[in-house]
């Protein structure tokens, strides 16, 4: 999951947003074209783009504050990774500043844009039709050798995928569910990695190495893994709510 933007129209200061949700296995693709990244915004079309695509194991985000939160409160857990939590995926944290990690939503975000903003929009209900349009083409078109030559929908037609409902809603206060969230770090000089705004000593002998942490929410412990090796154990008191 990525957001891409800001993006403007002609004659428009108002900032624009691509949100992109990607099927690394089939190629599958959801998008909307927003003017706002907040946290509620990416909510709802989380609930959007699994109602259409089916729900993930795993759900792979940046460090966007609109993802993981930002400051204090971080450390709680954002509604975001709540509500991952809440439907059973695993949310997976890339390093900080590497969005090659991210690689195969990147290189689509290379391949959409020139395609898309070929010629200038002064509408955004223009470019959300474009996008529909272009959805359409990468989700029912495109034929995949992975897939044995079918498209991606023709590909999910022998699936049974376990879609959200129609009338699914996000509950304003979101509990932590019992689950795991992921971080992949690389371990700083001093030793120590970052996460949701707190600092954790896992050795200097791992500096400048990437490491595995993954906070598990029903026993309040974070773990730290190099190597697929458990390091380190850490305490991780959540609230309740």
């Amino acid at each position: 999951i990525d957001v891409v933007g800001p993006r403007y129209l002609q004659g428009d200061s108002t900032r624009y947003y691509f949100l992109v949700c990607k099927d690394v296995f089939d190629q599958s693709i959801y998008m909307e074209f927003v003017d706002s990244r907040s946290m509620d915004g990416v909510l709802s079309f989380l609930v959007h783009a699994w109602q259409h695509l089916g729900l993930p194991e795993m759900a792979q985000f940046d460090n966007g504050r609109e993802f993981c939160g930002f400051g204090y409160s971080a450390r709680f857990l954002s509604r975001v990774i709540r509500l991952c939590l809440r439907l059973g995926i695993e949310p997976v944290f890339i390093p900080k500043g590497k969005p090659q990690w991210n690689g195969s939503v990147e290189n689509f975000n290379g391949w959409f844009q020139p395609l898309l903003l070929s010629r200038p929009f002064r509408r955004p209900c223009d470019v959300r039709r474009q996008l529909r349009r272009l959805m359409t083409t990468v989700n029912e078109q495109h034929v995949h050798v992975k897939l044995g030559g079918l498209t991606a929908a023709h590909y999910r037609r022998s699936k049974q995928l376990r879609k959200l409902p129609a009338d699914f809603t996000v509950e304003d206060k979101l509990p932590v569910a019992v689950g795991k969230v992921t971080f992949i770090r690389l371990v700083a000089a001093q030793g120590t990695v970052r996460i949701l705004g707190q600092s954790f000593k896992v050795g200097k002998r791992l500096k400048y190495q990437y490491v595995k942490v993954t906070i598990y929410t029903k026993y309040q412990k974070l773990k730290v893994y190099s190597k697929g090796k458990l390091i380190k154990v850490f305490s991780y008191p959540l609230p309740k709510r």
